[in-house]
């Protein structure tokens, strides 16, 4: 499914399926090996799905489409960019993606502007939620992934391991495997397999020779940018007459695939794909971080839609500020009635009615971001007139 929706996913296509009106401001489209989302601006989110499932060539019974709106789309965007929400969690590449994925967009869009903002600000935030989480981008990849699966469920010891591809993935599942296995290298460029093989120790193969390794390989390793897979039935069939009951396992890293899913019907076939390696690159923080990490997730979603309404931000922000000033002057002269109250005491008293504050607030404000400018700027300056007044 994946595959199919990469192939519909384009700016060309989503302009399409928009019409002559688009019914979105700003459009930035992410895609990774695991996820096709399309964020956008927009007054008119239903027209925007109705869009996204044409141009995409899906239906509403397919169930595929879930949609975000307002804070949650940009906590969800924070969770992207910080590897939360990935195979392996806590990877940094993702974050990478993130920060460029508004410099994919056709050359006539802008590189800046509203949503390209909130991309470079949700990849800024990566590293300091990930810190959070404490999550380690050290070990935290499909390579890694990989790797533990095999060392939980395959016998990696003596074996003869096969690596296609020699991008960053496979050098990660090279080095972590290369101590315990026989590593054998193969690419469509012999000189970077052979580079490869010579700075690991293990031997470069042309990719031209791939059906003599199927044949010999215990475990096959395929972390290629195909765009059809290498590894096909017809070539496992004939390896499989020579292996002689021997199995293999195929473990394919590749986004499209680099192995035919229907290799898995063979007998002695196994195949792990990025959504079997999912487990085993799952390390969810403790309840405390996951506290702390959706606590800052939730303060910079809001900082970034607030960034978003700029004629509502000054308006709220101005409220805001005379409901704080009236707070703290509250606050002063009841702590002034009470002077044997100890730090503790003060501080709770403080916290409370910073809380009573906020949750009068919610509701309010968020019904003043859905006015007109004209509207919310007076309803606010009566709000902050009575404040100033005081009771009675």
């Amino acid at each position: 499914m994946r595959e199919r929706l990469l192939g519909k996913a384009s700016y060309a296509s989503l302009r399409k399926a928009g019409g002559r009106t688009s019914p979105w401001s700003d459009l930035v489209l992410l895609t990774t090996c695991n996820r096709v989302e399309v964020y956008t601006l927009t007054e008119a989110p239903r027209r925007v799905c109705e869009a996204v499932l044409r141009a995409l060539g899906v239906s509403e019974d397919e169930h595929l489409l879930y949609v975000l709106e307002d804070r949650d789309a940009a906590a969800h965007l924070l969770r992207v960019a910080s590897g939360l929400d990935s195979l392996a969690e806590g990877e940094e590449q993702v974050a990478a993606q993130v920060r460029n994925a508004p410099r994919q967009r056709p050359a006539r869009a802008s590189a800046r502007g509203p949503l390209a903002d909130s991309f470079l600000h949700a990849a800024r935030s990566a590293s300091r939620i990930r810190r959070l989480a404490g999550v380690s981008v050290a070990d935290a990849s499909a390579s890694h992934a990989a790797v533990r699966f095999l060392e939980a469920v395959v016998p990696v010891e003596n074996r003869i391991v096969a690596l296609i591809g020699t991008g960053k993935m496979a050098r990660i599942a090279a080095k972590s495997l290369r101590p315990r296995a026989e590593i054998r290298i193969l690419n469509r460029n012999f000189a970077r397999a052979r580079e490869l093989a010579e700075a690991l120790g293990g031997k470069a193969v042309p990719l031209a020779d791939l059906r003599k390794v199927l044949t010999e390989a215990d475990i096959v390793l395929a972390a290629t940018a195909v765009r059809h897979p290498l590894i096909t039935p017809q070539m496992l069939r004939a390896a499989i007459r020579r292996r002689e009951g021997r199995p293999i396992w195929l473990i394919d890293l590749g986004f499209p695939r680099n192995v035919d899913p229907s290799c898995r019907t063979l007998a002695g076939v196994h195949v792990v794909d990025l959504d079997g390696l999912a487990p085993w690159g799952q390390r969810p923080p403790s309840p405390s971080a996951h506290a702390r990490v959706e606590h800052r997730i939730r303060g910079e979603a809001e900082r970034m839609i607030e960034s978003l309404r700029p004629a509502a931000s000054v308006d709220i922000a101005v409220l805001r500020r005379k409901a704080e000033a009236v707070r703290r002057h509250e606050v002063e002269a009841t702590l002034a009635r009470l002077p044997d109250l100890s730090e503790g005491d003060r501080a709770v008293v403080d916290k409370l009615a910073t809380r009573l504050v906020n949750r009068f607030l919610h509701g309010p404000t968020e019904r003043l971001r859905s006015l007109p400018e004209g509207t919310r700027t007076e309803i606010v300056r009566q709000i902050v007139e009575s404040l100033q007044r005081g009771p009675g």
